[in-house]
């Protein structure tokens, strides 16, 4: 099957629709930018958190991007054939295309990217687990064969394409200090913990952005970053504390939303048979004695918002799953059928960091089950990076005592097969338990490249996972850019909250 309509000018014209026609102006200004989110490293293949496509999305790209509505449009890939019922992917990479060093795009860089992923990448197990086998059919043709139809292969961006011609020129050193991206800006300055500095790429394949230069000031602290945007210290801050996004509108500033990833929720490991919380029925009553609504009105005044699953709109969504109401005297008596009725201590491992809300809602539960269920927990924090090494490590060891609160994958991305792959399917080394009916459903719905023919796959998981409640949601992330007035940001639907230069204007 030959995808036609993904051609050149189906790309570009998706890419000037994001851009925004009015914004070939020149702009020498640097836009300053406050984010909480430092990439752990600025090598692609070793990249071991969310908080690297943060800034680093400006750098490098894949074979597919998305256009401000989440729909996918073609990046690296002008357009791809889909053969063999999807055992075999065609990608015809764009011609012309250089990076940063000057080197030419060619298929041979696909294959030598694809093979460091293997090495590195530890997320890129389970996206690349169909794969059997991937060549370089000529310059510009790389051909991917699969073991089984891989639907969510293009649609979750999976390589961020690099330059092998440039690596065996300056080495592992030198590669992993000077990024060498495709993308609309290439790094000119990064100084660890304290900023980030980009400009535009003058020899970039697609529309020029308007936004020339850019500096990303790492600014954890969210008071800080707020500070800094009041002063007139930066132009833009990312994750504004949800208290003051009210107070900075009214202030003056702009502010733009996103729903997001992640989604926060609790994480149990299920693999390990003798703990309290393996019982369905313990894991029901701590969803029960937990009041979202409270949490979500009071202490994050009223900005997150949270659906059972997936958002409205996307691909599986069931609008007749229903939310966990707060019903204490439930929730105590499913502890006492479980066998639990004087509680027990449980770990709680808490995401720190990024994020604002994390922490107070984990406050909030931990004094919801103490008061509910007599349910002390032994609270430790950890960085998301210190948090995912966790949770890989509890998912190879039946005995681990493991529970957490934190983002995970489950509502707005690119296709909802991302986050199920990544949290439930079972043979994920990420995933802390294994449910043979979903884990036969996620493979039938990644089998089907028809989207309208996914969605009972999708949504009977999702349903599967309410009720399970292996991983139990407590709200959606909204991410709350705030901006001078004379600054515009539009972020792009079903993505990371990330900051696309791209995307962004600025007006004399």
């Amino acid at each position: 099957m030959k995808l036609g309509a993904f051609s050149i000018v189906a790309a570009m014209a998706g890419a000037v629709l994001a851009v925004g026609s009015n914004q070939v102006i020149a702009q020498e200004k640097t836009l300053t930018v406050a984010t909480n989110a430092e990439p752990d490293v600025l090598d692609p293949a070793k990249a071991g958190s969310p908080q690297f496509f943060t800034t680093l999305w400006n750098v490098y790209e894949g074979f597919a991007w998305q256009n401000l509505k989440g729909d996918m449009i073609p990046s690296l890939a002008e357009s791809w054939d889909i053969n063999d019922g999807g055992k075999v992917v065609v990608l015809h990479m764009r011609r012309g295309v250089t990076f940063h060093s000057g080197d030419p795009l060619t298929a041979q860089d696909v294959v030598w990217t694809y093979q460091r992923y293997l090495k590195y990448a530890r997320f890129f197990v389970g996206t690349s687990r169909y794969i059997d086998k991937i060549e370089a059919v000529d310059d510009h043709t790389v051909k991917f064969t699969f073991k089984q139809p891989d639907a969510a292969f293009l649609a979750i961006h999976p390589l961020l394409i690099t330059s092998k011609a440039y690596y065996d020129r300056v080495g592992d050193a030198e590669f992993a200090k000077h990024p060498d991206g495709t993308g609309p800006y290439k790094v000119v300055t990064y100084v660890p913990g304290q900023y980030l500095d980009v400009e535009a790429y003058d020899k970039y394949w697609g529309p020029k952005p308007q936004i020339k230069k850019a500096r990303f000031y790492f600014v954890p602290d969210n008071q800080t970053r707020e500070s800094k945007l009041k002063a007139g210290e930066v132009d833009l801050m990312m994750d504004a504390p949800y208290p003051d996004v009210a107070p900075l509108q009214k202030a003056g500033f702009t502010i733009a939303k996103l729903v997001c990833q992640p989604t926060t929720s609790i994480q149990f490991q299920l693999k390990n048979p003798n703990t309290p919380w393996h019982d369905l029925r313990v894991r029901q009553a701590i969803a029960y004695a937990i009041d979202t609504k409270a949490i979500i009105k009071g202490l994050l005044h009223g900005v997150p918002v949270h659906y059972p699953r997936l958002l409205p709109g996307e691909t599986g969504f069931d609008p007749n799953l229903k939310n966990y109401e707060y019903n204490p005297s439930k929730a105590r008596q499913l502890m006492k059928e479980a066998g639990y009725a004087d509680g027990f201590t449980m770990p709680f491992y808490i995401q720190t960091g990024i994020f604002f809300g994390m922490e107070e809602t984990a406050t909030a539960v931990t004094l919801y089950l103490k008061q509910n269920l007599n349910i002390t927990t032994q609270s430790q924090g950890l960085g998301l990076a210190e948090l995912i090494g966790k949770i890989f490590a509890s998912g190879r060891d039946p005995t681990a005592r493991f529970v957490a609160i934190g983002g995970y994958p489950i509502a707005s991305l690119p296709t909802p097969l991302w986050g199920i792959g990544l949290a439930f399917y079972g043979k994920n080394p990420t995933a802390l338990y294994d449910d043979p009916e979903i884990d036969d459903l996620f493979g039938k719905a990644e089998a089907t490249f028809d989207l309208a023919k996914q969605g009972p796959y999708i949504g009977k998981i999702m349903s599967l996972e309410q009720k399970d409640l292996y991983i139990m949601t407590l709200w959606d992330y909204v991410a709350d850019y705030a901006m001078k007035h004379n600054v515009t940001y539009t972020p792009g639907q079903r993505n990371l909250d990330i900051l696309y230069l791209p995307w962004a204007h600025v007006s004399k």
